[in-house]
């Protein structure tokens, strides 16, 4: 079974300075990022913050958000990146306050510069094995792959109104359907279609990014928590330098 890990505040607050070094290397050579720690809170939240970063609204909530430029798509369209982590308020061992990971998260928006409005792309989370408000310490979201990804992009690009349609036409899809099989489905026209399918919650399902399936049990699992804060430093690292690479393909001539 899985251990939480965790760590003394002062191991946390080094963690903290190594993780904005990483991010200062990896962003758009123009900013000057750091990250600031919320200690007030609990969990105790770590965000992005500096210069060159602006601040937007997330889907479903957290207004404020800050996003610093990560890699410029051409004509003027930037790929943004936010960052977050939380760590738990734990039990004191040996006289000193112990602190839990709950879980780190970079979110890729695209967007102009000095434009607020910049759609929320993809994430890549990692929640580890913690308190998540059950009996028992446990995975967040049940059987679902940790580290992993989640896409935002059909919610975010969705039009107004969209969702109202998408209810309406679900309605009349149903209408006289009292749990037989239905053996003809209308054709329905384009539009209808596109709203019926950007208004499915894609941003719920968890997309496994460390799952060996091909490999014998034990190493097959879809679901790790992290060991040590240097596995968070790594998978920080790496994951974005992957990214920078892959977003080159969406390069606009």
């Amino acid at each position: 079974m899985p251990q939480p890990l965790t760590v003394t505040r002062n191991s946390l607050e080094a963690h903290f300075k190594l993780v904005a070094e990483i991010l200062s290397e990896l962003v758009d050579v123009h900013a000057q990022v750091d990250v600031e720690v919320n200690w007030s809170m609990s969990p105790a939240v770590a965000a992005l913050a500096g210069e060159g970063c602006e601040r937007i609204s997330r889907n479903r909530g957290r207004a404020g958000v800050l996003v610093a430029p990560l890699k410029h798509l051409g004509q003027g369209l930037w790929a943004w990146l936010s960052y977050r982590e939380e760590w738990s308020y734990g039990r004191e061992i040996g006289g000193r306050k112990r602190f839990i990971f709950r879980s780190a998260s970079m979110t890729v928006h695209f967007g102009w510069k000095f434009d607020a409005y910049k759609p929320q792309m993809f994430r890549a989370e990692w929640a580890g094995w913690a308190d998540w408000g059950g009996a028992e310490l446990g995975y967040q979201a049940g059987e679902a792959g940790h580290p992993h990804w989640q896409f935002d992009a059909l919610e975010s690009l969705s039009e107004e109104g969209a969702s109202e349609r998408a209810a309406m036409l679900r309605k009349i899809l149903s209408d006289g359907d009292h749990g037989g099989v239905r053996d003809f489905i209308p054709q329905l026209p384009t539009d209808d279609v596109r709203d019926l399918v950007s208004h499915q919650q894609l941003s719920r399902i968890h997309f496994a990014s460390a799952a060996a399936w091909w490999k014998a049990s034990p190493n097959c699992d879809h679901a790790h928590s992290p060991d040590r804060v240097k596995d968070l430093q790594v998978w920080l690292r790496q994951t974005i330098s992957y990214l920078s690479s892959e977003l080159d393909r969406l390069q606009i001539a």
